[in-house]
């Protein structure tokens, strides 16, 4: 027999690993897990958790959010997974039918759903449910140990012969920079404007951007990065790690239009590489739609390993 109920307190260990297991490229623990949930709380966005028990044991987890980033009050993003001996039992269709019936009454209009588009199960439950395919999107994978920065050298120093400096958070930070949140904030909205996604961005507010990025406990001062140059910031990158995996994961990497396409993308992902080296880590990670050219192409040439792609599923109510 499945049970469908809101996730217990003694839960988000098992719901975050059967969600690591079904995303490894993604990994998190229960407490960041409900973290996000809160998060979710204190923004007054709306969230739920679900979990399926099956023989005495969490068997999946499926949950809904809101994208602080790209905000629609009836637009919901969701996670579904079942562990794998749980699977071919009817438990994804059990929290489904949960999910759904709970987003109805919310007075949703539409879901997101990310699929791998090889899983063996996924695109098919999805469509079969009425969901739809649209963008695509790429993790790409860096092994840090086999990077060679030598034959990077020339860039780096023409980037740098215009005056550009890499600084880190730790560093802005240690020289009491004036307003550093409120330049850190005005930064990363300038250049998240042109980033390809599924919905229409919108605004990040001051208070997302210090709970859910200065405030992530996963943030490493030491390789949030910003290019400078001549005072002004003209790029970032960030990198982030779970407490559920030693790899990085990449947050937002841009540039301000007026220094795109001189190297200075290319200087911070080279800038975050030696970062990485520095805590250890022998993987960085990375996600990018299919669309954004530029971005994949800086990633192609630094030696990032695309995974087959993910689709962004949604499905329309009403």
């Amino acid at each position: 027999m499945i049970r469908v109920a809101p996730i217990a307190g003694h839960e988000w260990d098992a719901a975050a690993a059967i969600l690591t297991g079904a995303n490894p490229h993604e990994p998190l623990t229960g407490e960041e897990y409900r973290r996000q949930m809160r998060e979710q709380q204190d923004w007054g966005h709306g969230w739920a958790v679900f979990v399926a028990h099956a023989g005495g044991e969490v068997a999946g987890v499926a949950g809904y959010h809101q994208n602080p980033g790209a905000f629609h009050p009836h637009h919901y993003g969701l996670d579904l997974a079942v562990a794998p001996h749980a699977q071919g039992r009817g438990v994804g269709a059990a929290l489904w039918e949960t999910l759904a019936a709970d987003l109805r009454a919310r007075n949703a209009e539409s879901a997101r759903l990310l699929a791998r588009e090889d899983h063996p199960v996924a695109p098919g439950f999805l469509t079969r449910r009425g969901f739809t395919g649209g963008k695509r999107y790429f993790m790409s994978t860096l092994h840090v140990p086999d990077f060679d920065p030598a034959p990077y050298a020339a860039l780096e120093a023409r980037v740098q012969a215009r005056g550009v400096r890499i600084r880190t958070l730790t560093e802005l930070r240690a020289a009491g920079t004036p307003d550093l949140v409120g330049r850190l904030h005005a930064l990363m909205s300038d250049v998240r404007q042109d980033v390809p996604r599924s919905e229409p961005a919108t605004p990040l507010t001051r208070q997302v951007f210090e709970d859910g990025v200065l405030g992530d406990p996963g943030l490493l001062p030491d390789a949030y990065l910003i290019a400078e140059a001549d005072g002004t910031w003209v790029g970032q990158t960030a990198c982030f790690r779970s407490d559920a995996s030693p790899d990085l994961l990449t947050g937002l990497t841009g540039v301000t239009r007026p220094w795109r396409g001189q190297g200075v993308a290319t200087a911070l992902k080279l800038a975050a590489i030696r970062a990485a080296r520095t805590v250890g880590a022998t993987t960085i990670r990375t996600d990018n739609a299919s669309d954004n050219a530029p971005m994949l192409a800086i990633n192609d040439h630094l030696g990032f390993v695309r995974d087959p792609a993910s689709v962004s599923y949604v499905i329309r109510f009403g």
